[in-house]
């Protein structure tokens, strides 16, 4: 849920493809499951963001859930002050490649079996059809891809369509980093593993991706402007009702894509506690509540976050 995608679409269907995926991996994972979710309406101050924080002795962690991009750049001036003296900042991605994105492409993301009809069903196939055409993509130019790739491609298409061009907190704060001399770490050690990651899915998992993507899609770009709007208040009830939905319309993809993911912060957490500084941490919204967010599994484990 909170994985953006592609950026730039080029003019030949066998260039556009490329173009999209080659641009997917720079923002792929954000949300993660923060990151499948629409833009919403656009607001130049975020007042009273939410952030947690944990201490022990020397050591410091703040953790804050970021919204999809947005029609502005996310703005917090009381974050942004804490970067500078932050011994590391955390983001769950970054733009490191290990191997070439076209031999990455061959082996996750094209897909052998077929047509995505041979994923799909007649509904899904119809919902397809008609995101696609929203988000100004043909839907010819989707064929030679997996369901995962299908539905990241779609998602930052659709940004862009809706105008949400913004900077998302990652981009802004790791920003702040790279100028502060900040070092920066990341979930995924480099963009083939997030490849390796999507491209481990199961079967059911993939479709179930593709079917939350179609769901954001199809709804409209209103949708979730009270969830994002409440977040950027420190109202985090509406988010953690989106978790409930999705977790219970697609609980394959809801284990893998969150609850996993956030159980592997547990130990990144006490590893941080044992090193004195301050680490920030930023996720997706969507992985900070509901009963496997990081909050609640932090406090299962011993580690009590507090706002």
């Amino acid at each position: 849920m909170a994985f953006k995608t592609m950026r730039t679409i080029t003019s030949t269907p066998v260039n556009r493809r490329r173009e999209f995926i080659s641009a997917m991996a720079a923002a792929m994972v954000a949300a993660g499951a923060g990151g499948l979710s629409r833009p919403a309406s656009a607001r130049s101050r975020m007042p009273g963001w939410p952030i947690w924080k944990l201490e022990n002795g020397a050591s410091k962690i703040f953790l804050l859930g970021e919204t999809p991009p947005r029609p502005m750049a996310w703005h917090d001036a009381s974050i942004e002050t804490l970067v500078p003296s932050c011994s590391v900042v955390w983001t769950e991605t970054n733009q490191r490649y290990r191997a070439p994105q076209k031999a990455l492409l061959e082996k996750f993301a094209f897909n052998s079996a077929g047509t995505l009809s041979t994923w799909l069903s007649q509904a899904d196939m119809a919902r397809l059809k008609q995101a696609a055409a929203r988000c100004r993509v043909e839907l010819a130019d989707l064929q030679p891809y997996r369901p995962w790739c299908v539905a990241s491609l779609l998602q930052e298409s659709y940004y862009q369509a809706s105008g949400a061009k913004g900077a998302a907190a990652e981009q802004v704060l790791r920003t702040k980093a790279e100028m502060a001399g900040v070092p920066l770490r990341s979930e995924f050690a480099a963009k083939d593993d997030v490849f390796a990651w999507f491209g481990g899915m199961s079967r059911i998992e993939e479709v179930q991706f593709l079917r939350y993507t179609l769901d954001e899609i199809l709804s409209g770009p209103s949708a979730n402007a009270r969830i994002y709007d409440d977040w950027s208040e420190g109202k985090t009830e509406a988010a953690a009702a989106e978790v409930e939905r999705y977790t219970l319309a697609y609980p394959e993809l809801a284990a893998k894509l969150t609850k996993q993911r956030n159980q592997d912060w547990i130990p990144r957490f006490k590893s941080m506690l044992d090193h004195p500084g301050t680490s920030l941490v930023i996720v997706g919204l969507y992985h900070m509540v509901g009963r496997d967010g990081l909050i609640a599994l932090a406090g299962r484990s011993g580690l009590s976050f507090s706002r």
